[in-house]
């Protein structure tokens, strides 16, 4: 009878309090392993970007091979832990809407002004298909060019972006 494969058998996780993290001249990301290999222009990706940001994080070299897994990157220390997050920052680019200003619907495409973390931003949204809402009040919105947005919690937003927000969901 052939055994069941488990998460240990097809992932290498690695002792994130052992790992070294920093950035080369090139500003790329380097990372250490506890046995002296160094890996230089490592690139982090999420393995479940929108439920567990901070969880499992998958770290490839310049080849896109997998280095290894840390399984929390709350377990890296503070220097580490903050290059990484600036690295993964960039990864994943998705601007927090703080402020609806209006909806306008034309020829089924709606029109969105907002305020964000990053600044005004004007998109388009072709369907309400592309807002996904989430646990805890938190919903996701995906432009006509493929750009994510999030409202970390809507029920925080103003009364008027509210009521705006409540018309698409």
């Amino acid at each position: 009878m052939q055994q069941p494969i488990t998460i240990e058998d097809e992932a290498k996780f690695l002792d994130a309090k052992h790992l070294k993290i920093s950035r080369n001249s090139f500003e790329e990301l380097v990372v250490e392993l506890p046995d002296g290999s160094v890996h230089t222009a490592v690139l982090p990706m999420r393995a479940f970007p929108l439920t567990r940001p901070n969880r499992y994080i998958s770290l490839l070299d310049a080849n896109q091979n997998e280095i290894g897994v840390i399984e929390d990157i709350k377990q890296l220390d503070k220097a580490a832990r903050r290059l990484l997050e600036e690295e993964l920052e960039k990864c994943y680019f998705m601007p927090k809407i703080t402020k609806i200003h209006s909806i306008e619907g034309h020829f089924g495409v709606t029109q969105w002004e907002v305020d964000t973390d990053r600044g005004p931003i004007h998109f388009d949204l072709r369907s309400r298909y592309d807002i996904v809402s989430l646990e805890e009040e938190r919903i996701l919105i995906k432009d006509v060019d493929g750009v994510r947005y999030e409202v970390s919690n809507y029920h925080k937003l103003d009364a008027k972006s509210i009521a705006l927000l409540e018309t698409q969901i």
